[in-house]
Order: C-alpha cells, then sequence, then structure tokens
C-alpha cells in the first residue's frame, strides 16, 4: 500500500482500494488528488483471483475459493490486519485530522440483461453516506451539465443510490447494485471512521482508455471541488 498526505485540503482523501483488480482505479485516483490537492491511497493486488487471494481492503473481510469459485466474505484476522493497515494509511492520508470526506474510486464490469442479450453496464454507481438529499441532487445535476461538455462517445450517466434505486439504462429497468454495505457497516465508510464518503463505481469504458480516464479524472475533480472546498479542516 501507499498514501499521501493531503497539502492543502486537509480532511479529506481519495482512495484506490482495489488497484490490480478495479484495473485503472490508481491512476484515476492520484490524478483526482493531484487536482484537488487532498490525500490519497492506493492499495494494489490484494484482489487476485488468478492466485485465489481476495482481500476486501476497505472491510476486514476475505474470501476463500472452494471448488473453483470464490466464497462468501468472512472476518478473519489476516483480513483485519490489512483493513487496519488501510485505515491507518487513509487516516494518515487525511493529515491526522477528522477525516470529513473520502473518496473511494472503484471500477465494475457489471453485466445487464437488455433485449434477451447480457451486455456490459456501462454506467457509474454513486454509493454515498453522510449526504443530504439536497446535497445529492445537486451532486447529480453537476455531473450531467459536466458530462454534457464532453464527446458523446464519452459520456456515461451516473446512477446515485438514495436517488435511483432503479434506473432505465438502454430502455431496460435496472436495478441499483453497488451499495457498500459492508464498508458503511463496518469499513471506511462507516459513521466511525469518516463523516461523509463517495464510493464511486466506475464501468470500463471510462477506465480502460488512457485518454478517457483523462477526461473524467478531471471531470471528477470539477465534481468533487465544492465538497472539498466545503468539508476540508480549514486552518485556525
Amino acid at each position: 500500500m501507499a498514501h499521501g498526505v493531503a497539502p492543502v485540503a486537509t480532511g479529506c482523501v481519495v482512495a484506490a482500494p482495489h488497484e490490480g483488480f478495479d484495473d485503472h482505479t490508481e491512476p484515476m485516483a492520484l490524478d483526482i488528488a493531484r487536482r484537488l490537492k487532498t490525500g490519497w491511497v492506493i492499495a494494489r493486488d490484494f484482489r487476485k483471483t488468478s492466485e485465489q487471494r481476495w482481500f476486501d481492503v476497505n472491510r476486514p473481510t476475505q474470501r476463500f475459493w472452494s471448488e473453483g469459485r470464490r466464497g462468501k466474505a468472512r472476518v478473519t484476522e489476516v483480513a483485519q490486519k490489512v483493513y487496519a493497515e488501510y485505515q491507518r494509511r487513509v487516516d494518515a492520508a487525511a493529515g491526522h485530522t477528522p477525516l470529513k470526506l473520502l473518496i473511494e474510486i472503484h471500477g465494475h464490469a457489471r453485466r445487464v440483461t437488455v433485449e434477451g442479450r447480457r451486455v456490459k453496464l456501462q454506467a457509474i454507481e454513486a454509493a454515498t453516506r453522510g449526504f443530504s438529499e439536497e446535497e445529492l441532487k445537486a451532486l447529480k445535476a453537476r455531473y450531467q451539465k459536466l458530462v454534457a461538455e464532453l464527446p458523446e462517445e464519452d459520456r456515461v450517466p451516473l446512477y446515485v443510490e438514495q436517488l435511483d434505486p432503479t434506473y432505465v439504462y438502454r430502455g431496460t429497468e435496472v436495478r441499483y447494485y453497488f451499495g457498500a454495505s459492508g464498508s458503511k457497516r463496518a469499513g471506511s465508510m462507516s459513521p466511525e471512521r469518516c463523516e461523509r464518503a463517495l464510493h464511486f463505481e466506475c464501468p470500463q469504458h471510462v477506465r480502460f482508455s488512457k485518454e478517457r480516464r483523462r477526461k473524467y479524472s478531471a471531470l471528477f475533480a470539477q465534481l468533487f471541488r465544492p465538497l472539498v472546498e466545503r468539508y476540508s479542516v480549514k486552518p485556525e
């Protein structure tokens, strides 16, 4: 793992806890943190299916393989140590001040059924904690304004957990999926660890092109900037 302390926006951290499985989330998190002058944390290769290794990192659980399949998440001593190290680095990256805002960048390859065919869901899902409904509506509206400035072929929609329990994707109703419940309950997004958090699940369309990653890192920095300015710890 690696981390960097917030040079200006103390109390705010951008993290990528699953680099190596959620591919290309590391460069995005680092670019966003650089633009916002927040702290950052990167965890690499704690999820590696080829070696049957799976630590959740941002919560104290891991999964074991049985008959070639990944089992359910379980709290283990080793997983608790991995999570403790991740949390230690998050706290250090915040500048050892109260963690006001944690932003985690994740990646997904979810598939949904559209017109009888399984297709990759090219949409961002955002799990959140600690924000008012008004703030979330403003966040989504700001995203829609920013993404409209990108070329049409680069655009993907954003769906927010509290606002979009179901949504229509390519004419098909889809149930929101990535709720980050484990992290909220006993991990980095829990009330004991941070005041508020954003968990952005980015599709491959956003992550797998270097140029598109750059565009979305810049977009996310613009999207998150008002929150960082509002919630970062101000020097006395």
